[in-house]
């Protein structure tokens, strides 16, 4: 009886650290990206659109507003949510691997 309590406690803590430990790792980091969320990131939207945030709206009553700009003049309104994860930081240099082009 000891051995199927012993297998029972492995089988737990397998499952633990192989699926739901790497899911709440990935939650703590989303949340931590999107509290340090500022104007000028480049984040990469749940929808698979690169964007830069133009603005963070703030609300006691609902969710938090942002508005992002999916190309010149563009702009796009949405939830913190709909943030899938930030590539780039408003004072990083470089262009993060994106190819621009001069007309």
């Amino acid at each position: 009886m000891d051995q199927y309590i012993l297998i029972l406690f492995i089988v737990i803590g397998a499952f633990y650290f192989i699926l739901l430990r790497p899911v709440i790792q990935q939650q703590k980091r989303h949340r931590s990206d999107i509290s340090g969320l500022q104007v000028g990131d480049e984040v990469l939207t749940s929808g698979g659109f690169y964007a830069i945030v133009r603005e963070i709206n703030t609300y006691e009553d609902r969710e938090t507003e942002i508005v992002l700009e999916a190309a010149p003049g563009l702009l796009l309104r949405g939830t913190a949510a709909a943030v899938g994860s930030v590539t780039r930081r408003a004072g990083a240099s470089g262009t993060g691997g994106h190819a621009t082009t001069g007309s």
